[in-house]
């Protein structure tokens, strides 16, 4: 309760009253709490977006890129994670695993990428961006250099849910074919000095 009082005075009167008045402030504080909560979530949200803009523009490769090819894939990195907090922001406080793989999948279509939904994974909203990038670039690893970058190549994609040690733990399986050959990695031989 808001409780205010003002002196009443009257031009013909020396009357010395005042007027008391009680009003109800339940709901104006309630209003009031939630906008502080919103903005504290809103700049938390926006340092925590920064921070992830910043991580991308420095973990994206710049060697052996011209400025178009690193912008194309800072840009595409940035994409997936608008889609993933756009998810995240949808209403509730967790995201649905299958939206990120359609998502992540979606320009290649449903005849080259063959999805096998495992049981419905309802991720945090931490978990939604780290996820959405790991989709992200696996999908552009294989239209870059894998089975996407052939006519006639497919991802196939499943998941499953295990319990390990009180939690549960996701098991995502991505699998490319009809893909470019893969050549084996040549590992540089360390000589001893000594």
């Amino acid at each position: 309760m808001c409780v205010s009082a003002r002196r009443l005075v009257h031009p013909d009167n020396n009357s010395t009253s005042i007027l008391i008045l009680f009003e109800d402030a339940t709901e104006r504080r309630r209003i009031e709490a939630e906008k502080d909560i919103l903005l504290t979530e809103t700049r938390h949200r926006m340092k925590n977006l920064l921070a992830i803009v910043r991580a991308l523009a420095t973990q994206t490769a710049v060697q052996g890129r011209s400025g178009e090819e690193y912008r194309d894939a800072f840009l595409g990195r940035f994409e997936a994670v608008i889609r993933a907090e756009a998810l995240a922001l949808a209403g509730s406080a967790q995201g649905d695993l299958n939206e990120l793989v359609e998502q992540a999948l979606a320009p290649a279509g449903p005849e080259r990428c063959r999805v096998d939904p495992g049981p419905p994974v309802r991720l945090k909203r931490s978990q939604v961006v780290p996820i959405s990038l790991i989709l992200h670039e696996l999908a552009a690893n294989a239209w870059k250099y894998g089975a996407l970058s052939r006519p006639g190549g497919t991802v196939h994609l499943t998941w499953s849910v295990a319990s390990e040690a009180a939690r549960s733990v996701l098991h995502l399986t991505w699998h490319e074919e009809n893909g470019p050959p893969v050549a084996p990695r040549q590992l540089a031989s360390v000589s001893d000095p000594g």
